[in-house]
């Protein structure tokens, strides 16, 4: 009992919201930027990328926030548009998912601010790849249009971060405004060299994302999405968690299927969507004073936001929770089976200081 009260007791860092406000405007630009293409069904696109952007610079000295999202913008334009245009391809959206965990795992090598990164590229690629194939954006939009959404929106969030950095310059001094930070390519290549635990993390989490994701782009049914969504839940944050963080993750991930399934009952899919829009936010603004809470949030929010656009919210509910369950085990099994010795991380998703 006391251990289960523990996981509400605030770890003493601020709350995160500095970097929620980022990604509500990065949200809110993107989605304006993306807003003036003609093919509006692709304006999902641009707005996710432009939360991803604008998160990326919300924190720590100006000057590196704005390298930081720089980077963020390149390097999230070419997985979200991987994602989109290997979907509705099996074997190259099995192969794609198969490099991107490795990378994301890899950048947590480069410390706190590396595995933030990693984390909200894995959450990218992860909206682009489910989310699109869900709302059927493979068949509705062709791939050029789609890369020129979330290349816009990428250019909001970077607007968004330049304009809140000239912000925060007001009140840097001289030596914090001539901070700088190297780009982390030399500790990620380290740990794949060595093969550490950051690179069997990599491969702890691509073995199994890889497998579901061939049978989730080769199929496409209410089955295999669930299963993968399940298992890219547990297995989103970088790092191996422990595992009274894992049980609270599957139990969120558990209980945010139930809620979705009678919630949809009596709210329509589009206030769903906006309801995991808030909690999502919520969730990573709560995640360094509470993790465990926060992390819950994160999945809920997640499971609202890439259920809501399924089309079959309101059916077959202990149906799809079984396919949850089986996706929960598949990733626990390969989090605790695949290298059980490493050491687990104690924090899920490191934040940034915002301002």
């Amino acid at each position: 009992m006391t251990r289960v009260r523990g996981w509400f007791v605030s770890t003493g860092a601020p709350p995160a919201w500095g970097m929620v406000r980022y990604m509500v405007c990065g949200l809110v630009v993107g989605a304006a930027f993306t807003g003036l293409l003609p093919d509006f069904r692709a304006t999902l696109l641009g707005a996710l990328a432009g939360v991803l952007v604008a998160a990326s610079g919300s924190g720590g000295p100006s000057a590196i926030s704005r390298r930081v999202a720089l980077v963020t913008a390149g390097v999230g334009f070419v997985l979200m548009a991987v994602a989109f245009a290997t979907g509705n391809d099996p074997v190259w959206a099995a192969l794609a998912m198969a490099a991107v965990a490795p990378l994301t795992s890899l950048a947590a090598a480069a410390g706190p601010l590396g595995a933030l990164l990693g984390f909200l590229l894995s959450l990218a690629y992860f909206l682009i790849a489910t989310m699109a194939r869900v709302a059927n954006l493979f068949d509705l939009v062709s791939v050029p249009w789609a890369a020129a959404h979330i290349a816009l929106g990428c250019l909001g969030g970077l607007l968004v971060v330049f304009v809140g950095t000239a912000w925060r310059r007001r009140t840097e001094t001289d030596e914090v405004k001539a901070a700088r930070a190297p780009v982390p390519i030399k500790p990620m290549w380290e740990a794949l060299r060595s093969f550490d635990e950051h690179a069997r993390d990599g491969v702890r989490r691509a073995i199994p994302l890889a497998i579901l994701m061939y049978f989730f782009q080769r199929d496409g049914g209410r089955d295999a999405f669930w299963i993968f969504f399940a298992a890219y839940i547990v297995l989103l944050t970088t790092g191996k968690a422990p595992k009274d963080l894992v049980a609270v993750r599957v139990g969120s991930t558990l209980f945010g299927v139930v809620a979705l399934a009678i919630a949809s009952l009596v709210v329509p899919d589009k206030v769903l969507f906006s309801l995991g829009v808030v909690i999502l936010f919520t969730g990573i603004g709560l995640s360094p004073p509470y993790p465990i809470v926060g992390g819950g949030l994160t999945s809920i929010g997640s499971i609202l936001l890439a259920g809501a656009p399924t089309g079959d919210v309101t059916g077959w509910a202990v149906h799809r929770l079984l396919d949850t369950i089986l996706g929960c085990a598949i990733a626990v099994a390969a989090m605790y089976l695949l290298w059980p010795r490493d050491r687990e991380t104690p924090e899920p998703v490191p934040v940034a200081a915002a301002t």
